[in-house]
Formats: structure tokens, C-alpha cells, sequence
């Protein structure tokens, strides 16, 4: 597989990761506090290697979360449940 920090993802490829729609794709991509900006722009471009590490970030604080709340039975709780969700769900 090539070297994550030379694989670069357009908005719409972004967007399409996460399963964003259009509008809110681009709200989420302007919002610095939410996704780490662009490595390149003109146009925008993200390194898959920031993201992973974002995303890990993300599932490590919705881990803390769910720790943190007094859950009697973690087992129930999905941590991706805490994570924002996409829009629309993709049938199969």
C-alpha cells in the first residue's frame, strides 16, 4: 500500500468517508475545531494520514466518554454511537 502521507483526499472524497452530504460536508470542512484543515489548497486537498490520526483522536475522547458516564454494562453501548453520525445511511 503506498505511504498514507502521500495519499490526498478532496472534499468530496472526505465528505464521502464520513458519510456527510453536500451541505453539511462543507460546514464540517470549514469547521477548523471539528476537522484539521487541508495540507494543500486550490484546490483543498487532506492527508489520509491526518485524518486517521483525527479520527483516532475522535474515538479515543468518545472512548473517555463512555467511560466516564456510569454505564452498568459497557457492552451495550456502541462507542461509535457517540461519534457524530452521518446524515443518511447507505442501504446495502
Amino acid at each position: 500500500m503506498d505511504d498514507l502521507r502521500h495519499v490526498f483526499l478532496s472534499a468530496r472524497e472526505v465528505m464521502a468517508r464520513y458519510g456527510w452530504g453536500k451541505t453539511k460536508g462543507y460546514q464540517n470542512l470549514k469547521d477548523r475545531e471539528l476537522v484539521p484543515a487541508p495540507v494543500m489548497t486550490h484546490p483543498d486537498r487532506w492527508r489520509l494520514d491526518q485524518l486517521i490520526a483525527w479520527e483516532e483522536r475522535r474515538m479515543a475522547l468518545a472512548e473517555a466518554a463512555l467511560d466516564a458516564l456510569a454505564v452498568p454494562d459497557r457492552r451495550e453501548v456502541n462507542v461509535t454511537d457517540l461519534l457524530p453520525q452521518p446524515k443518511r445511511r447507505r442501504s446495502a
